[in-house]
Parts: structure tokens; C-alpha cells; sequence
């Protein structure tokens, strides 16, 4: 009976330990809140699930707590929300890697600051099973519809490369993203070449007949974030705490995806959920990765050699990238050398 006592004695100690820890390490993870005077942000993101990183720090109170006071404005595309940003509405954007590269041949003003998501398989290839879909090779002889955007011409191009096709063997329609479901469902066109959240939009309005295309093997698509080059010198320290936020509603993320989810549905006002949606094939990180330099240079030779731009030769991208905000916030995981 002694030796018991003192075994449950001992069991009560080490609960007490363990508890006492716990909280311990809760407080000391406990990430402060800024009591200061809040920077007011305004942050454009495009549609399909980019935006959600910004939608969890906003509602969670992440932007908040490191001193900032963020508008996240959702639009369309990350195209209007760079639009946006270069006619002074906004003070951060969303771009993508092919739109660094067009912008790049009209102006050197702006700066990436971070890549913040990435997919194989945002821009998808949706087709008509009666219209003889079965594999990407069906292609040929098909009418295409795509927006008439460089970024989805870009994919279109690999993945026609990719699959042996001969671009003069298809016929491409060009539509604005939120025709192209429709023009898929009435027939107009036998497959879509569209980014989300329209590819999703496509599949549902053609549950039986819709097919979704192999992803592209050889094009990842990136997602950065952007300012004016004016902007970094007068809110350098802004922008280390976007990041900082951004950062933390990643994790928050990957440790809670359902709740995530919900948190977002719920925060969407009228017409936001017309452009937000979750996708699996998104991949949220901050990075700079110097690889992103051989993906620019690749896509700014193919504008060129397509006639996309007047100009002929390919810009020095090392002038482009704003390094001290993720720096200070990820330095690990920036490998570009300016």
C-alpha cells in the first residue's frame, strides 16, 4: 500500500510538472499584439484561392497584431488587381510570374517583394466528352476557348508542346473568364483553357459531360506579391510585417485546414464568393527561390519570339526583387543573389 501511494503521489507531481510546462510554453508562444498606431494596407489579390492566405490574417487578426490595418480587395484577376496597383488604388498586388514578365517589357518600377503560393495546376484544361475528349492529344482539330490573357497562351503553348500537338492544329476563341463556362456548356467550344475559380464553375455546369485534361508537367505557375518601387523605401518596415502575417496565416493553414475553410466562407461578402474557392492544388509558401529567374527569362523569350511584345530583348530580372522584407522575416528561404 506504501509503495502504491507514493507511485500515485509520484504520478500527481509529474501532472502538475507537465501542466506547468504547457502553460509555460503557451506563454511564451503567445504572439504579442501591437498597441500602437495601425498603418493602413490595401492589398489586391486575384480570384480562385489566392486570396485565402490574406482573408485567414485578416479575420484572425494577424495583420492586426504586428501593427497593420489591411484592406484585402478581391478582384477578378490577378491582371485587375495589378492594374489597380499601378494606377495608385491600391498598395500591394498579387502577379504572376508570366505578368512580371509583360510588365517588365513596359516599366521597372515596381518590385516583387515575396512568392507566396504556387500550383501545376491552376490553369486547367477542361473539354466535352462528347466532343471526343479523352486524353490531351485530342486536342487537335478542336476549337479552344481561353481568355485573352498572356499567362493562359503561355500554358496553352507548353502544353500543346508538351503533348506533340502543332498549334496551328487547334483554333483558339478568346473569351473573358466568366464566358467560358457558358460557352463550354452551350457547345460553342469543344474545351476551355481557364484558370480558377472558372475551371470549377465549368466542371459543375457540366457534371456529366465535363472532363478535366492530365495537369502540364512541365509549367508550375507562381504567385507573388508586388509594389510599387517607391513603396518599399517609404513603408520598408510595412511590408516586413504583411509578410510576417501572411507567414503566420499560412500555418495557421496547414494546421487547420476545415477550420480555415469555414473561417473564409464565412467572412465572404456578395460577389466574393463568385471568386474565391478552395483548391488542393495550391501550395502556400514565402519564398524566394532564385529559381524564378530561369522561369522569367524562359517566358519573356517566348513573348518575344511570339510577338506578345514589340521589345526583343529579355530585361535583367535582378532588378525587380525587393529581398530586405522576407529577408527579415524568412532569410532561410531566400536564395536569389542580387
Amino acid at each position: 500500500m506504501r509503495t502504491k501511494r507514493k507511485l500515485n503521489l509520484n504520478i500527481d507531481l509529474w501532472i502538475v510538472l507537465l501542466l506547468a510546462f504547457v502553460v509555460l510554453t503557451a506563454s511564451c508562444q503567445k504572439t504579442e499584439t501591437f498597441t500602437g498606431p495601425k498603418e493602413k494596407v490595401t492589398i489586391g489579390i486575384g480570384s480562385g484561392g489566392l486570396p485565402i492566405p490574406f482573408i485567414i490574417a485578416r479575420e484572425k487578426g494577424f495583420f492586426r497584431d504586428v501593427g497593420v490595418d489591411a484592406t484585402v480587395r478581391i478582384y477578378p484577376s490577378a491582371i485587375k488587381s495589378n492594374d489597380a496597383m499601378f494606377a495608385g488604388e491600391i498598395d500591394i498586388s498579387c502577379i504572376g510570374d508570366i505578368q512580371i514578365v509583360m510588365q517588365s517589357f513596359m516599366r521597372d518600377d515596381f518590385s516583387v517583394i515575396a512568392t507566396y503560393a504556387s500550383s501545376n495546376d491552376n490553369i486547367k484544361v477542361i473539354g466535352r466528352k462528347d466532343s471526343g475528349f479523352d486524353k490531351p492529344e485530342d486536342l487537335k482539330g478542336k476549337i479552344i476557348g481561353t481568355p485573352d490573357a498572356v499567362g493562359t497562351h503561355f500554358f496553352l503553348n507548353v502544353y500543346l508542346t508538351e503533348h506533340g500537338i502543332d498549334p496551328s492544329a487547334i483554333k483558339i476563341v478568346t473569351l473573358s473568364p466568366m464566358e467560358l463556362p457558358e460557352a463550354l456548356g452551350e457547345g460553342k467550344v469543344d474545351a476551355i483553357v481557364i484558370y480558377e475559380p472558372y475551371a470549377s464553375m465549368a466542371m459543375k455546369s457540366l457534371p456529366d459531360q465535363a472532363i478535366k485534361l492530365p495537369r502540364s508537367n512541365l509549367y508550375k505557375q507562381t504567385f507573388n506579391l508586388a509594389v510599387m518601387r517607391s513603396y518599399t523605401k517609404a513603408h520598408a518596415d510595412v511590408l516586413k510585417k504583411i509578410l510576417k502575417a501572411v507567414d503566420r496565416a499560412i500555418l495557421f493553414i496547414e494546421q487547420n485546414g476545415d477550420e480555415s475553410i469555414a473561417i473564409v466562407n464565412n467572412s465572404l461578402k456578395p460577389g466574393e464568393d463568385l471568386l474565391v474557392s478552395s483548391q488542393d492544388d495550391l501550395v502556400f509558401e514565402l519564398s524566394l527561390e532564385h529559381s524564378l529567374f530561369t522561369i522569367l527569362e524562359d517566358e519573356a523569350r517566348w513573348a518575344i519570339a511570339t510577338k506578345f511584345t514589340e521589345k526583343t530583348k529579355v530585361p535583367n530580372y535582378l532588378g525587380y526583387f525587393y529581398l530586405d522584407a522576407l529577408k527579415a522575416v524568412k532569410p532561410k528561404d531566400v536564395s536569389i543573389v542580387i
